[in-house]
């Protein structure tokens, strides 16, 4: 079964509260079941909320290439939306 993951992404001088809507958004799709982590990516950092404590065994560059394919899959979506 594949991890269901969601991310956030911040800015370096932005804190939890300013990205608290979208965080909670995104968690309540867990049904309060979740894991979560935190790494840089140059200029941001970005939180990756997941249904398995396997979030935890990702080395960096695993998890940037996750952010990576997620960010690409939601750039298609919205292309096909236009």
């Amino acid at each position: 079964m594949r991890m269901k993951v969601e991310i956030i992404g911040r800015d370096w001088k932005e804190t939890i509260k300013d990205i608290l809507p979208e965080y909670l958004r995104k968690t309540e799709k867990f049904g309060g079941e979740y894991e979560e982590r935190e790494i840089p990516i140059d200029d941001g950092y970005y939180i990756f909320i997941a249904d398995s404590k396997e979030i935890y065994s990702k080395s960096r560059d695993e998890l940037i290439d996750l952010w990576e394919e997620i960010v690409l899959a939601e750039e298609e979506e919205d292309l096909k939306e236009l």
